[in-house]
């Protein structure tokens, strides 16, 4: 009975370790994945993510970053209105919880990464007003989950392609949870 009562408790333990371990593994990859976007910002003038953003501090605590209370893994990155100045890294793709992704009103370049919607659960995405330009992403078409989609006011260019959404028009493609989409203010076609 002991050696039954002593292996149970070692296996709770080694469970309890192996969850710590993953726990702290993906708060690194989140926390990776927001010091890559600080990494590519290369003009903050109210210097909000120095002051914000260090490794001292865990990442949930970081300003506008919000986190699920038992995973601890990001939720929700809200950096809006601050005149960032500098481009998006694929690396945000690794915020695998990401639900809201708000970068508008920045003044961010070059392409939207791919990767950023990879991510399962992203719900919402907010660009607007910034400076992204390349070619509209045609990649989101499989994005699912999406709710909202404001790209409008950037330099995007080209073709909408057809499949884009399920609802109007019909053949517009493939996104049944999508309630708002804004392209305004782009060179699309």
């Amino acid at each position: 009975m002991s050696r039954f009562l002593l292996l149970h408790c070692l296996i709770l333990i080694s469970l309890f370790i192996a969850a710590a371990t993953a726990n702290t593994s993906s708060t690194i990859t989140d926390q990776d994945a927001l010091l890559a976007l600080k990494a590519h910002i290369t003009h903050d003038p109210t210097n909000f993510l120095a002051k914000n953003w260090n490794t001292s501090t865990p990442v949930c605590n970081w300003t506008g970053v919000a986190c699920e209370v038992h995973s601890q893994r990001v939720t929700v990155l809200n950096i809006s209105s601050l005149n960032l100045t500098g481009t998006i890294p694929s690396q945000l793709g690794n915020l695998s919880s990401l639900q809201s992704l708000n970068l508008s009103f920045n003044r961010l370049f070059g392409s939207i990464p791919s990767a950023i919607f990879t991510t399962y659960t992203l719900k919402y995405v907010c660009l607007r007003g910034n400076q992204l330009s390349g070619t509209f992403p045609s990649f989101i078409s499989n994005k699912s989950s999406l709710q909202h989609l404001d790209l409008s006011s950037n330099a995007l260019s080209g073709e909408i392609r057809a499949n884009i959404c399920r609802e109007i028009p019909r053949e517009f493609g493939n996104l049944p949870e999508l309630e708002l989409m804004s392209l305004a203010a782009n060179n699309l076609q």
